[in-house]
């Protein structure tokens, strides 16, 4: 991929240039203009570093983990912190730098570190060597659409944020307050806004990188979250905070935020060119299909890793990790027995383990067999980089000690092999695609009392995964139920959950005990078991903002109950 290999050739460069300049005193990050900005190529693979920020959520511990979608097996304070709400300022888990890499490049110093290197690029790209003005604009356009989507990550986490638009030196001063929850919105909103204007991304077709449907797509997203009830309803969490404007929209309107948010996905559906994956005939294998397509039509915003050319090591951790131990894999971070009972039976009536346990597996939701291997499961055994067909056995090779009794079939394709030997594969991440808007555009309806619309996408959704329409007698809270658990099951492990239940305020529904499977040999029978205790605190909704970063900064104030 062009984007990692000229981002390590620009790498080195700026190497030879900070020891070059070693004995000059500016920071190492301030780089010769000449060079740099009158220089289109170089200018380019600056903006390929950029890049680099976007989260790549194939870590040790993957974001599920972290909430009720998995279980991690080699548990620590990384994540059992956030799963017990016991984070602190001085303790953020695996909200701040960690050896796991768990959030990596969630992080407030990262982002940050990200959000610079916007406005570095965005203070130097009018007066760079670019001799094609359609060219700038474009790259102008995708650095808006980084900013805002860095910005993102920082509302997802803490709410209002400070708002940086310049470039920070040293020696500048750092006691820089937060923007309210309002103003964080808005100029996120600015920069997408910004990132479209003029058609300037309107060329752009590179799905790696920022296109008008990535921008629309992620507003729609963020004014969800600011419509949501955990930004709305400040008052039930927030007794006694002297700041609610820190973490709520106090002033806004909220029907406007949910119509907002459907004309943003309303924009990407209408585009045209965006649909639903549906290569293979049967819904199952198609569902586990889309996840292994390098490109697609229901692919927006992508993160492509060749791991034949790039021998990093998180590139196979979504095998190697997350992988069940007969396949090879390590199986450290596993399905619940929350998220796999989460899937309806294949006539749309919700599953109930303990009326189904005699036979849980028959006749389930098609998405469940592409998303969760269980007891019986056909998948494959690795020997020395040689798959073989098997079936899972959770009571045998797979393990029933220190397991849930699932493990994770998403995203692993059945040709990946073990990060020691076999085959290599290139292995894409999507970070938005059109089921997700598909998605948005139903909240916002039933946000704003439009049933029949938001029934509607969530029925093409289920068409696709071979699941029945949800008929038009359900509307009110039953509605509403079944769309937030069509995007659990749809969104299962795709770095949604942890922040929906909290944006919904449902985290105590999902902060409960960890559930698996056994299986007995003897008599066949299957039975429901904690795994793990897990603990709700209202004051979980935020993530705390560091000790370290109140001191550097003693403008900053910190979030409710911490």
């Amino acid at each position: 991929m062009r984007r990692i290999i000229t981002f390590i050739t620009l790498s080195v460069f700026l190497a030879c240039v900070s020891c070059e300049n070693f004995l000059d005193t500016q920071p190492g990050d301030q780089y010769d203009d000449a060079t740099i900005w009158n220089n289109a190529g170089l200018v380019e693979d600056f903006l390929y570093g950029i890049y680099q920020g976007v989260p790549y959520p194939y870590q040790w511990y993957t974001c599920a983990s972290l909430v009720d979608e998995a279980v991690p097996v080699q548990n620590d304070g990384v994540v059992r912190r956030v799963l017990t709400s016991t984070m602190s300022p001085e303790e953020q888990a695996a909200f701040t730098d960690n050896w796991a890499n768990a959030m990596d490049n969630w992080w407030w110093g990262k982002a940050y570190s990200n959000i610079r290197e916007c406005n570095l690029f965005l203070s130097k790209i009018e007066t760079a060597n670019i001799p094609d003005e359609a060219v700038r604009q474009q790259f102008i356009g995708e650095v808006h659409f980084l900013r805002g989507y860095f910005y993102y990550v920082l509302m997802a986490q803490y709410g209002g944020v400070p708002l940086i638009d310049y470039v920070v030196n040293v020696g500048d001063n750092y006691n820089i307050p937060r923007n309210t929850f309002e103003e964080t919105i808005n100029f996120i909103i600015r920069d997408l806004d910004d990132a479209v204007a003029d058609g300037r991304l309107e060329a752009q077709t590179d799905k790696t990188r920022a296109t008008a449907a990535a921008a629309l797509a992620l507003k729609s997203r963020v004014l969800l979250y600011a419509a949501s009830d955990l930004h709305q309803n400040y008052g039930s969490y927030t007794s006694g905070y002297m700041h609610p404007e820190l973490v709520a929209y106090i002033s806004g309107d909220r029907v406007a935020l949910y119509q907002a948010a459907k004309d943003a996905a309303q924009s990407v559906m209408d585009m045209g060119i965006y649909s639903l994956y549906t290569g293979k005939a049967d819904p199952a294998e198609n569902f586990q299909q889309l996840f292994l397509q390098m490109s697609s039509g229901e692919q927006i915003f992508t993160y492509q890793m060749d791991k034949v050319q790039t021998y990093y090591y998180g590139t196979d951790w979504i095998a190697w990790v997350y992988g069940t131990p007969s396949y090879g894999g390590w199986a450290l971070n596993q399905v619940t027995g929350n998220l796999a009972d989460a899937f309806e039976n294949a006539d749309g009536t919700p599953f109930n383990f303990e009326a189904q346990k005699s036979d849980p597996y028959s006749n389930r939701d098609p998405r469940f067999y592409a998303t969760v291997l269980y007891n019986g499961a056909p998948w494959y055994i690795n020997s020395w980089g040689t798959l073989s067909p098997t079936n899972i056995d959770i009571a045998g090779a797979d393990g029933q000690n220190n397991s849930t009794g699932y493990y994770i079939k998403k995203f692993i394709s059945p040709g990946e092999n073990d990060y020691y030997y076999g085959t290599r594969q290139p292995q894409p991440y999507v970070h938005i695609r059109y089921a997700e808007v598909l998605l948005n555009y139903a909240e916002a309806c039933l946000g704003l009392g439009q049933e029949d619309l938001a029934r509607g996408a969530l029925n093409q959704i289920r068409e696709r995964a071979g699941m029945p329409d949800i008929p038009g007698t359900e509307t009110g809270d039953a509605l509403l139920a079944r769309y937030r658990n069509e995007r659990r099951v749809e969104l299962a492990w795709e770095v949604h959950r942890f922040f929906d239940v909290r944006r919904w305020m449902i985290a105590p529904e999902a902060y409960v005990e960890a559930r698996g499977v056994h299986y007995d040999t003897t008599g066949h029978a299957y039975s429901s078991f904690v795994y793990e205790t897990r603990a709700w605190n209202d004051r979980a909704y935020f993530i705390p903002i560091s000790f370290a970063e109140t001191q550097k900064n003693t403008a900053l104030i910190q979030n409710p109950g911490y």
